[in-house]
């Protein structure tokens, strides 16, 4: 698999490996408050299970990349450029803010401009599309601060808190087509 590196202003992406699981990582994924829009709250992750993921994500139909805080290289949070489909290029994009002091300060906007600058200058994508639970209105604002378009809503989609909430659905056309 080959290194891959994305400079940000205030952060950098770089494929995640086996070694980046900690105990702060998989702490994030068993936290109730940061996995509250993700699927994974449904299973107690593990080292081991943490580990199984990022090798089932190393390969050329994914690009898992842990967000990294510029000068003190503290790992905060993932990204995910994933299930690319090379025939019609397009592919899904996902993130957590695992740190919850970096919610807020623009870590995520940042984030996902750089994987979608990837996906669309290296890997030649034409789109990326992703989705946010409606009460996720941190992921909402920072899909549309990068030019993504809501593109349609599933109503009443997921289980959050004991309600049904809608999937609101993003996407976004490679702006050098």
């Amino acid at each position: 698999m080959e290194e891959v590196r994305i400079e940000g202003k205030n952060i950098y992406l770089r494929r995640m490996t086996e070694e980046d699981v900690s105990e702060d990582y998989v702490s994030w994924m068993n936290d109730p408050e940061i996995n509250q829009f993700l699927e994974s709250r449904f299973y107690k992750q593990t080292v081991e299970s943490t580990k199984s993921y990022i090798r089932s994500v190393s390969n050329d139909a994914n690009y898992q990349f842990g967000i990294f805080i510029k000068g003190t290289n503290q790992h905060v949070g993932n990204i995910k450029i994933g299930n690319i489909n090379h025939f019609h290029g397009f592919a899904d994009i996902g993130f957590l803010i695992g740190e919850k002091n970096y919610w807020g300060k623009g870590v995520a906007t940042e984030a996902i401009g750089l994987a979608s600058d990837f996906a669309f200058n290296t890997l030649k994508l034409h789109k990326l599309w992703g989705g946010a639970y409606s009460p996720n209105l941190g992921s909402v604002k920072a899909f549309l601060k990068n030019g993504y378009q809501q593109e349609g809503i599933k109503k009443s989609q997921y289980l959050c808190h004991g309600i049904y909430v809608d999937d609101i659905l993003f996407g976004k056309i490679n702006p050098n087509e």
